[in-house]
């Protein structure tokens, strides 16, 4: 066996000291690849991992993220450097934060109508401004997002069917409305969606009047929403002056009723800010897309704030 070895060995090595041998070989696995591969994997292809450079503006759009990357890594040494460590609180909160779908909607609804307001904006200004040139971009990115929360939408009613059920049971009519209405937006929000990819036709709607008309369904939840959180106000209030130890008698008992109170009285603004925007956006009554914008920014900000680990 050791013979055969040595024999096979020197018969290889015979075999590579000569070039046209090794070329060929070269060559053939080189056409195996080109033949078992769509394109170039690393060179000679514009999406290759080092492709052809044609310019410095190519360049820099290939380094831009291997840039970034190293930017970061610096940025996370000089804290490491500073505080002797590498854990971050601020990242934990952040990654906590938008691995949250309730967090990344109301974090995309910001800037959705940021763009609507910047578009409401750009209605007003001068012909010539610069700013104009990115007005496609602009509703492109406002559209883009409206259709992605709206598809992570889906089964998002799932929650209030108890509550329905719960409040049915208990005779609450106002919080049985306000889920019959809440639930009734979200199936028709659904279709809406089916409508405008095209796996539904409906003969009496265009995808957009559907849109609209469903979005009076949610400015009447809108209306619910503000109704029950001032029945809460009250109720709080009410076990206040009966003494409730639950929210009278101690500093934390007064506290928790404060909290709750603050808590309620927020999102009522809330709930004014999202009733008008909604009166724009069906068109029930149009107004300006600059100050609509805004609000809807403030609105989606209290959302997103409740969704902060540290909330």
């Amino acid at each position: 066996s050791s013979r055969l070895a040595d024999l096979a060995f020197s018969s290889f090595s015979a075999w590579l000291r000569d070039p046209r041998r090794v070329r060929r070989l070269i060559a053939s696995k080189k056409g195996m690849a080109a033949s078992f591969f769509s394109t170039p994997v690393l060179m000679g292809h514009n999406e290759g991992l080092v492709p052809p450079v044609n310019s410095s503006a190519h360049a820099l759009q290939l380094v831009a993220g291997p840039t970034c990357m190293l930017l970061v890594l610096c940025l996370q040494n000089l804290k490491k450097h500073l505080t002797g460590t590498h854990a971050s609180k601020l990242y934990e909160n952040v990654w906590k934060f938008i691995s949250k779908a309730e967090a990344r909607d109301k974090t995309g609804r910001i800037v959705q109508y940021f763009c609507r307001s910047l578009q409401g904006f750009m209605v007003h200004m001068a012909a010539d401004h610069p700013l104009l040139a990115w007005k496609p971009a602009v509703a492109e990115v406002q559209s883009t997002l409206a259709w992605a929360r709206r598809t992570h939408r889906w089964g998002k009613e799932l929650p209030h069917i108890p509550k329905l059920a719960k409040a049915l049971q208990e005779g609450d009519a106002l919080e049985a409305t306000q889920c019959m209405v809440l639930i009734t937006f979200l199936v028709q929000d659904h279709i809406y969606w089916l409508l405008k990819v095209g796996l539904l036709k409906f003969k009496n709607y265009t995808p957009i009047q559907w849109h609209r008309r469903n979005l009076r369904f949610i400015t009447f939840s809108h209306v619910l929403n503000f109704s029950l959180c001032w029945r809460a106000i009250r109720r709080v209030k009410a076990k206040q002056e009966e003494q409730d130890p639950k929210y009278a008698g101690t500093e934390t008992a007064v506290q928790k009723a404060r909290s709750e109170i603050y808590d309620n009285k927020r999102m009522m603004f809330r709930y004014v800010l999202t009733f008008i925007q909604m009166l724009h956006v069906s068109q029930v009554k149009k107004m300006d897309d600059r100050y609509i914008g805004i609000m809807g920014m403030m609105s989606a900000y209290i959302d997103a704030s409740k969704q902060w680990p540290s909330s």
